[in-house]
């Protein structure tokens, strides 16, 4: 919640700026044209810089909790936002929040609401889909795609391993390419 509240509250006040001295002046190429414009850029630098506050101290507690109800997390896990297909929000795309375990013959998720598990033999390809923090640049899904029991399925993923959301994005690339990895080896005890 904060990490949405943070950047409106600290770019709001450019534009306010902006428009009260284009109406004061009543023109709209002076200093009030500057307000406006630096309003998106300190706007993205704030998402940026704030859109996961907290989130290593909530992945920390969520690690422990979960460890100390004895669920296995194992050494290849990944804490992401997850959501489920056709899920939107407007401010933020995660539905939840938790950890991806990637295991030899399996991909779960476990997170604070939901838990799914999918097979190594469901899972046909991992690549990128859109969210609301790729329209600025700032993210984007892993999306893990396949099909069980003849219905399609896709479980999305977003890292949240990095202090940043433009970290967690070139992160991304490096998850795509180990759960890539992963579905192309041929023994799953491997």
């Amino acid at each position: 919640m904060m990490g949405n509240l943070i950047p409106i509250v600290l770019a709001l006040p450019f534009a306010a700026v902006g428009v009260w001295r284009v109406l004061e002046t009543q023109e709209m190429m002076g200093d009030g044209l500057a307000w406006l414009v630096a309003m998106p850029v300190v706007g993205w630098m704030a998402v940026n810089l704030f859109g996961h506050f907290e989130n290593a101290a909530m992945r920390d507690a969520m690690r422990a909790r979960l460890v100390q109800q004895g669920v296995d997390l194992g050494e290849s896990r990944t804490f992401v936002g997850f959501a489920r297909p056709g899920r939107s929000g407007l401010l933020d795309p995660h539905e939840d929040v938790g950890f991806l375990v990637v295991r030899a013959d399996e991909l779960e998720f476990v997170g604070e609401t939901h838990r799914v598990r999918v097979p190594r033999g469901a899972v046909v390809r991992v690549r990128f889909r859109m969210n609301i923090h790729s329209w600025v640049g700032l993210g984007r899904w892993v999306s893990i795609e396949g099909t069980l029991e003849d219905t399609p399925i896709r479980l999305l993923v977003e890292p949240r391993e990095r202090p940043t959301l433009l970290g967690n994005r070139i992160f991304s690339t490096e998850l795509c390419r180990r759960l890539r990895e992963w579905l192309e080896k041929k023994d799953p005890g491997a």
